[in-house]
């Protein structure tokens, strides 16, 4: 054999697993079709008068049709129509969404739904091959290869909070292609398609399977996502930099507490509006996004040595965190 019939070869087999994975993960790989007004009146749904957002999704759990998706493509959606790749559609319903991680799932009623496997994303290295697969026009599956460029990404979402441990890929996204699955060589999820950053020379970026099993669980048995609250209003602000000076600061912003809800974790630990929190345990905590991060951590119960600038001195309190009736 020639080195240029092995390379052939090489290619051919190459090519030929990655016409494997997809046909493994292809049929559980569906269009998201979401359906909103576009009038005041909510109920007006004359030809004409409705949005409708398109995007992708796949399927986690056959027996009971749970589809995950994004937040930003069920986005006021009043109504929710699957379409599988062989033509067949469900009507849907969600079942959970969280603008903050910007994810959904819907659930159908349908017989011969195929699902797809979770996979390890903190597996991945930079180099590791990946597949983007989505529904865009419900002509059929949209597949593409490439490999992972970068780890732990950041986007701002669809709430204006930070989306964070994101993958990045060299993968094309095209339109429509949200929601849908990331996938490894062995077919199993390692993210969700969420961003194509075109004016970003074509980035693309995912949420990973590891930051999102846990929260799609959340939204599947209670309808959105149970995080625990600080119950405070702020914002990110300088420190003055004398206080800066006097304490040893190694930090030039903190967030400047608009208000404390009375009856919140915050309130009872005694913060108050005005106050500077610049630390939580051994951490700086210089804006909202770093607060956010840090919460994200922690459940209902756990304790935070928070550290505040009030006045001129520097005091500690310990918040006991608690997640609000309203997200149990």
């Amino acid at each position: 054999m020639t080195d240029l019939e092995s390379a052939y070869a090489v290619l051919d087999a190459h090519s030929r697993a990655i016409q494997a994975v997809v046909r493994a993960v292809r049929p559980a790989v569906v269009r998201v079709q979401a359906g909103r007004p576009a009038r005041a009146d909510e109920n007006d749904w004359r030809p004409g008068r409705a949005r409708t957002n398109h995007g992708s999704g796949f399927v986690v759990d056959a027996g009971v049709g749970h589809i995950v998706t994004n937040f930003h493509v069920v986005r006021g959606a009043r109504h929710v129509v699957i379409h599988r790749h062989d033509g067949a559609s469900f009507q849907g319903e969600i079942v959970g969404a969280d603008a903050d991680a910007d994810l959904a799932v819907v659930q159908v009623e349908g017989e011969g739904l195929s699902a797809l496997t979770w996979g390890d994303s903190e597996a991945l290295e930079v180099g590791s091959l990946v597949l983007a697969l989505g529904n865009p026009d419900g002509d059929g599956v949209v597949a593409t290869s490439g490999i992972v460029s970068a780890l732990d990404r950041r986007l701002r979402g669809p709430s204006g909070r930070l989306l964070e441990g994101l993958i990045q890929t060299d993968t094309i996204f095209n339109p429509g292609m949200s929601g849908g699955p990331l996938v490894n060589t062995t077919g199993q999820v390692v993210g969700i398609n969420t961003a194509s950053l075109i004016e970003a020379q074509g980035i693309n970026l995912a949420i990973s399977s590891a930051g999102a099993q846990k929260l799609i669980h959340d939204l599947v048995r209670f309808g959105k996502i149970r995080r625990p609250m600080l119950g405070i209003a702020g914002e990110r602000q300088r420190i003055y930099s004398g206080l800066i000076r006097h304490h040893h600061l190694e930090q030039t912003h903190g967030v400047y507490i608009h208000e404390a809800k009375k009856g919140y974790p915050a309130a009872n630990a005694g913060i108050l509006t005005g106050d500077i929190l610049i630390g939580v345990d051994n951490r700086t905590i210089e804006g909202l996004d770093d607060l956010h991060r840090l919460l994200s951590t922690r459940a209902g119960g756990d304790q935070m040595n928070v550290r505040l600038l009030r006045d001129l001195e520097i005091l500690y309190v310990t918040v006991i965190l608690e997640i609000p009736d309203s997200a149990a």
